[in-house]
């Protein structure tokens, strides 16, 4: 669904509970549209509050306080203004338990139809498996106790299995802690982006990748006494500003042989390029020059965090990694190949490694794994990046 499309839906009153978990899917910055939505289901609002965005809890929150103000016989599903993500205020913790674990009276939650959906406005949308629905019952008399303990019961399960669902794409290589989306997966990926492998777990990994997941930077001495890893995410601008200041002087370390140097592409960010894929797909052209330019290598992954994009775009599309790698000099054919999607062969590779990365517990910082992160000898470094002096006098032993 186009953005302009998905927007209208967002605000339209009328719009149909597939329709906004397609827009929640396929756009995160219109998640706080739908979380206000009237439309918005109870399963909806849970897969949106285990997001963990603070633009989407804020929106969670406004429309817990408003729920919990109307009148107390009022359907908390009556059509209503849709608030806009600047007029909710910030909430201090997910408001998930201010929605029913089990539907409400006369409530169905929608299965999503593979066609387009037309709704009053003469607007057509059109409709995909994004989220999985149950329907839920539609009694037209008051509940038994013994039926809303069944109803509370079915909630149980159903909060279970978003559970595991969020367990097993944290601990399977999904690049982050929140479930993935439909886009992230590969579906709806815009014009001139690869689309994601169909079975990435059998993706070859790079010819010269070492066994956890790292890709040498430059010829090096393979015999130099310290081994200086970084862990980057192409899309994070904290890696770039890393990059700015250090990366000369790692080139001038490991040029002497002081140093050998391992870069580890990740993708936790892919959430952050509209359905692009950003991420994994930068890392998987690192990797692919890695593979059949190892000379270009460097001279690549710092193009590609010199020219990064802003997180919340759609980042660079194929051909223009391919631009990337001309300029670092990588061979036309190889170049011409990750211009017409064919890093995605180490898409597989990416998110093994982003699996690797996200579950070793001795690369967590205070606030769990993020990017840059530096590992000097086997060890995570404490020490300040931002200081251009810090790492050089890390490796000469002056500094831990």
């Amino acid at each position: 669904m186009l953005h302009d499309e998905a927007l209208r839906a967002a605000q339209d009153p009328a719009a149909p509970p597939t329709v906004l978990a397609q827009v929640a899917a396929e756009h995160p910055d219109l998640r706080p549209h739908v979380a206000v939505h009237p439309g918005a289901y109870p399963g909806l609002l849970s897969w949106l509050a285990a997001w963990g965005d603070p633009a989407v809890d804020a929106a969670l929150a406004a429309r817990a306080q408003e729920e919990a103000a109307a009148p107390r016989f009022a359907s908390p599903y009556a059509p209503r203004a849709v608030a806009g993500p600047s007029e909710v205020g910030q909430p201090s913790a997910h408001p998930a338990s201010t929605y029913p674990a089990a539907p409400a009276p006369g409530t169905t939650y929608p299965t999503a139809p593979s066609r387009a959906a037309t709704y009053p406005g003469g607007a057509a949308y059109a409709v995909g498996p994004q989220v999985a629905a149950v329907d839920g019952p539609q009694p037209s008399h008051p509940r038994h106790p013994r039926v809303t303990l069944l109803a509370a019961l079915a909630g149980l399960v159903l909060v279970l299995l978003v559970a595991l669902v969020v367990f097993l794409a944290t601990t399977g290589g999904t690049p982050s802690a929140a479930p993935a989306s439909p886009a992230e997966r590969g579906q709806g990926a815009g014009p001139g982006t690869s689309p994601a492998p169909e079975d990435q777990g059998s993706a070859d990994a790079p010819a010269n990748a070492t066994p956890d997941h790292g890709l040498v930077a430059g010829a090096g001495d393979p015999a130099a006494p310290v081994t200086i890893e970084v862990y980057v995410d192409y899309m994070c601008p904290v890696c770039g500003q890393f990059e700015e200041i250090n990366g000369a002087g790692l080139a001038a370390l490991r040029d002497d042989g002081s140093v050998r140097v391992v870069v580890h592409p990740v993708a936790i960010l892919d959430r952050y390029s509209q359905g692009s894929r950003y991420s994994t797909r930068a890392a998987a052209s690192a990797a692919f020059v890695a593979d059949r330019a190892p000379d270009a290598f460097q001279g690549f992954h710092a193009g590609l965090l010199a020219g990064q994009p802003e997180e919340g775009t759609a980042g660079l599309s194929d051909e223009q990694i391919a631009d990337v790698a001309r300029a670092a000099g990588v061979p036309a054919d190889v170049a011409a190949e990750i211009a017409d999607g064919g890093a995605s062969r180490f898409a597989g590779w990416v998110a093994a490694a982003t699996g690797t990365a996200t579950g070793d517990a001795a690369l967590e910082g205070p606030r769990g794994f993020g990017t840059p992160t530096i590992v000097i000898d086997g060890e995570r470094w404490e020490g300040d990046w931002t200081d251009p002096q810090a790492l050089p006098q890390a490796v000469e032993g002056e500094s831990v």
